[in-house]
């Protein structure tokens, strides 16, 4: 998960910067969480009564003079004019009004509008924005808005300047601040041109609240979404990157799309805006309610912020027009990751699917499809409305008359966005353990669960029976296997079980690996008392995972053809298609999958060789 403590939006305009919104309505860091976890231990602990009496303090001081000088060493040079007696008068309860103030106007300990002036970088090519204060953590994309009001104002300001450097060339001994008459006619040049641009925009700010307001705020030329982290050291880059590639982005181009449409975030900021400065409103929680009652920019970045901190998928829909859902996709263990193609691709981590692979559904089908947007594709939401996980992905493609390639996208999709997860078919034939990472903390609720959905089938002996490690078609009775599947089906999609896959290796004694026949190898030993004879002798016993098929040597290959020249012509050919899979590489569904086969033709296989030859994992 991402350590995700606010999200903040900055703009920029004719009235300079702006610190426009914040969420939450007050950001807690990582030592606040702890000191108030601890505090609820004391509380459980000593009880009320013992602590009210007790006197706890800092060891080195103060606690106010420690706040007081860390919070001036992060604010004495930018923001001089800050009275660091504020908070010792919050606490004399001197000032109430200097406690709403801190309230509105302060955030991480410091002042908004210097907040607002730090995310407003000049650097227009800038992309990405990283700013690391202390063990805070600021991302963001800044956007630079060219708009043609903008351009309007750049003429005025040019034109101001032309004006005082032609007076200035005329006459280098006048003094423009002294004489009254130039300076008011320049000033008049200026009032008169922004009167004009003023005028022909008021139709589009009624909601401003003032005159001056709506002069203050409307020529917006930058806005900046920023994203605070308060990351552990190591995993700073890797949260940075999850963040900005994932979600800053992907929100920031939405918002800037809108805003070049309709001017969505310009509207949206300036409410915010005159909803803080005009509507009377003193305290942070009044205005937080209004804010997010008044405006849907402030209720999607609640939404966003509540999806990422609870590592969960924001479905928001930007000004009733664009329809976007954000997360960060979840780390999931890749299957044979040393043989995957797509090491440092975007989805490297997930897993390889497929064809003898299914689907299992981490929510019911209606609630799926009622997620889904109206014009979703009609393949897709027939795949939910029939998807069981007794059916392998290539018979759903028959099903649907759909190719491989095409179900492959579709299973993506639903993986990604936490829809569904790749199990292989479940059937009794599979063997079945208590998953190493099971919540045990939830174990009444599965138990409650059975009692109501699967009355006949007591949940903790079914767990006791997968302590053994053998086919569930072996303890099922032929009454009830269709719920026990069922049972199964629920216990896999809360990741209370994991399936246990068998692999199969050939072992091949070590001196055959060598290159020796076994009487060359006997020989050495005899006639050999060297330290290469001691280490023939110490690995005579010792046995090898065999090559690949391929790239067997002449002894490899002899000795495996041993197993089979007393065999049927059909033997040996089937025995030569399944010996490269005998690596430990593929499991036995995937083996059989492969080869069209079924589970006695692999046995007679399997039967050529003995205990010792033949090594089965299951993992």
């Amino acid at each position: 998960m991402v350590n995700l403590l606010a999200i903040l939006l900055v703009t920029s305009s004719s009235g300079g910067s702006h610190f426009v919104f914040h969420y939450p309505k007050v950001p807690q860091r990582r030592d606040e969480i702890e000191q108030a976890r601890r505090e609820n231990d004391l509380d459980e602990e000593f009880g009320d009564d013992l602590l009210e009496n007790d006197v706890i303090t800092w060891p080195y001081g103060l606690t106010e003079d420690f706040d007081n000088w860390s919070l001036r060493s992060r604010l004495e040079e930018d923001n001089e004019d800050y009275d660091f007696n504020s908070k010792k008068q919050a606490n004399n309860n001197t000032g109430n009004d200097e406690i709403e103030y801190n309230e509105m106007n302060k955030l991480f300990g410091f002042e908004t509008r210097l907040l607002a002036d730090m995310f407003c970088p000049k650097h227009k090519d800038l992309t990405k924005f990283q700013l690391s204060v202390d063990d805070l953590t600021f991302v963001g994309q800044p956007v630079f808005l060219n708009s043609n009001i903008d351009t309007k104002k750049r003429g005025i300001y040019s034109r101001g300047r032309d004006l005082r450097k032609k007076i200035d060339d005329n006459d280098n001994s006048t003094n423009l601040d002294d004489d009254e008459g130039l300076q008011e006619q320049l000033s008049d040049t200026q009032n008169e041109e922004m009167s004009k641009i003023s005028s022909s925009v008021a139709s589009d700010h009624s909601n401003a609240s003032s005159t001056h307001s709506m002069q203050q705020h409307q020529y917006s030329t930058f806005f900046h979404l920023v994203f605070v982290l308060e990351p552990p050291e190591l995993e700073l880059c890797r949260q940075v990157d999850d963040i900005y590639n994932n979600i800053i982005s992907k929100l920031t181009s939405a918002l800037r799309y809108e805003q070049l449409r309709c001017g969505y975030v310009r509207k949206e900021a300036e409410l915010m805006l005159s909803l803080r400065e005009n509507s009377g409103i003193s305290t942070l929680d009044e205005l937080m309610e209004i804010t997010l009652e008044k405006s849907s920019l402030a209720r999607t970045i609640r939404k966003v912020y509540d999806a990422i901190s609870n590592d969960c998928v924001a479905h928001i829909l930007i000004n009733d027009y664009i329809d976007l859902s954000l997360q960060i996709p979840p780390l999931v263990p890749t299957i044979n990751f040393s043989d995957n193609d797509m090491i440092g691709h975007e989805y490297s981590h997930y897993p390889v699917i497929a064809p003898y692979h299914t689907l299992l559904l981490l929510e019911d089908p209606e609630e799926i499809l009622k997620n889904m947007p109206l014009d979703a594709n009609p393949t897709l939401v027939q795949l939910v409305q029939i998807l069981t996980p007794t059916q392998r992905l290539a018979d759903l493609c028959t099903l649907l008359d759909c190719s491989l390639a095409q179900m492959f996208r579709l299973a993506a999709h639903l993986i990604y966005w936490r829809k569904a997860k790749i199990i292989d078919v479940i059937n009794l034939r599979n063997v079945y353990v208590v998953s190493p990472t099971a919540d045990m903390n939830l174990l009444p609720t599965y138990i409650e669960y059975f009692k109501q959905h699967f009355p006949n089938l007591d949940l903790v002996r079914i767990l006791d029976s997968f302590s053994t490690l053998r086919p569930q078609v072996l303890m099922v009775n032929k009454e009830i296997r269709t719920m026990y599947l069922e049972a199964i089906t629920y216990l896999l999609r809360n990741d209370v079980v994991v399936q246990l896959h068998a692999y199969i290796l050939v072992m091949i004694p070590q001196y055959i690996k060598k290159g020796y026949t076994q009487a060359e190898y006997e020989e050495k030993l005899r006639n050999s008392g060297d330290s290469e004879g001691h280490g023939l002798a110490s690995s005579m016993d010792d046995t090898a995972i065999i090559s690949p098929f391929e790239k067997a040597s002449d002894n490899e290959t002899e000795w495996l053809n041993n197993f089979v020249s007393n065999q049927p012509k059909e033997t040996v050919a089937l025995f030569k298609r399944l010996i490269k899979y005998f690596n430990g590489k593929h499991h036995v569904d995937e083996i059989l999958f492969r080869e069209s086969l079924k589970p006695r033709d692999l046995s007679k296989i399997l039967k050529l060789f003995n205990k010792d030859q033949l090594l089965i994992v299951l993992c």
